[in-house]
């Protein structure tokens, strides 16, 4: 099993270090790059995944399309279209990074989130055969993206945390379109 490294940054997303994924996720975490892709179709549904049961964070919870960390160093939007063919067997054209947020918490199982989130949106045609890894991914969703902004706000625990960040920025670039 490789050792995946995550860097380590500031608030404002300085680089400050370098420690190996696990690491940063003992609590109460350490503050370290993240990516959040959201993939939305032609009927403005977008994509969510459970994650699998065996994840050592947040295991069953939703979440937007795909998420993991880049290495030191490398570009970010390149690491999520690795990983959404990694994870999926999706290969993507342009992500559109929005913007940055940070967040903390703790999943009640030992291990902690604390992220500078990148979150990037992409589009994919709802017929494009999705093959998810079943090692990351439980269950796989098309869904209406206003219906995601009403259940995270009505069911919040039915999703992992970084969710609610990633629609916040979702929402104000569409309010900026």
């Amino acid at each position: 099993m490789v050792r995946r490294i995550v860097e380590l940054v500031d608030a404002r997303g300085t680089t400050l270090g370098e420690c190996p994924v696990d690491e940063a996720h003992l609590p109460p975490g350490r503050l370290h790059r993240a990516f959040s892709v959201m993939l939305f179709d032609a009927a403005d549904r977008v994509l969510l995944q459970r994650r699998a049961l065996s994840k050592s964070r947040f295991p069953g919870l939703w979440a937007n399309t795909c998420c993991s960390h880049p290495a030191a160093g490398e570009d970010v939007a390149e690491s999520a279209r690795e990983r959404l063919d990694e994870e999926m067997g999706l290969h993507v054209g342009a992500l559109r990074e929005l913007g940055t947020f940070v967040y903390q918490a703790l999943d009640g199982q030992g291990a902690a989130e604390h992220e500078f989130d990148h979150v990037l949106v992409g589009e994919l045609d709802a017929s494009v055969r999705v093959l998810p890894d079943r090692e990351e991914i439980e269950e796989l969703a098309w869904v209406p993206y206003v219906e995601l902004v009403d259940d995270v706000a009505a069911r919040p625990e039915r999703y992992a945390p970084w969710v609610p960040g990633v629609i916040e920025l979702i929402d104000r670039a569409r309010a900026t379109a």
